[in-house]
């Protein structure tokens, strides 16, 4: 499975992204949340999200209204 993984703070990402590696996911980092929201928009946009709630430019909250 694809996964967006947004998470501005680099180590929590890391972990995050090899957690979800180990298990065989396909992992697409990204550091804020006008990155991932641009990922998300994309044709092939992964079929799962793990936001974190504050970011820069464009939090977690503000990507699930927009998705609804």
């Amino acid at each position: 499975m694809r996964i967006l993984v947004a998470e501005d703070d680099p180590l929590i990402r890391r972990l995050i992204e090899n957690t979800l590696a180990e298990g065989g996911h396909e992992v697409l980092p990204v550091e804020d949340g006008k990155q991932a929201w641009e990922t998300l928009q994309r044709y092939d946009a992964p079929e799962l999200a793990v936001l974190d709630w504050v970011m820069p430019r464009m939090s977690g909250l503000e990507i699930c209204r927009r998705v609804r």
